[in-house]
């Protein structure tokens, strides 16, 4: 069966970020496949998975010891999220068009405390 795609492009990278953010500390690989639910992952894949994302900075690789490698995701998930809209904004000719097509995408409670924080952040000296 090697060789046959079980899960989409990109699918196993943002499934072992999800479960290195979740713990929030360095892990292990073995600790990533045995939090893997339904098809788990043959080790040596999480570990390619993970050379992957540390090549790409979004893990970090702790390793105290030879046998004794843990990783860590390099940024929170808000951190993240953040740093791909602003990334967005930035590559876009109006941003203007963008951003209020986004907010007006936004559902009442994320306009209310977006509201808030807009305007929390104005009284600021």
């Amino acid at each position: 069966m090697s060789g046959i795609r079980t899960r989409g492009k990109g699918e196993l990278e943002a499934g072992v970020l999800t479960i290195l953010r979740e713990h929030g500390e360095p892990i292990g690989a073995g600790e990533i496949q045995e939090s893997f639910t339904g098809h788990v992952p043959a080790y040596t894949t999480i570990l390619t998975a993970l050379d992957r994302l540390v090549e790409k900075g979004e893990v970090v690789r702790h390793a105290p010891s030879p046998r004794k490698v843990r990783f860590m995701a390099a940024r929170s998930a808000v951190e993240d999220a953040t740093d791909t809209m602003l990334r967005a904004l930035s590559q876009i000719d109006d941003r203007k068009a963008a951003l209020l097509k986004f907010a007006g995408d936004l559902d009442e409670d994320d306009v209310e405390m977006l509201r808030a924080a807009l305007t929390k952040q104005r009284r600021r000296p």
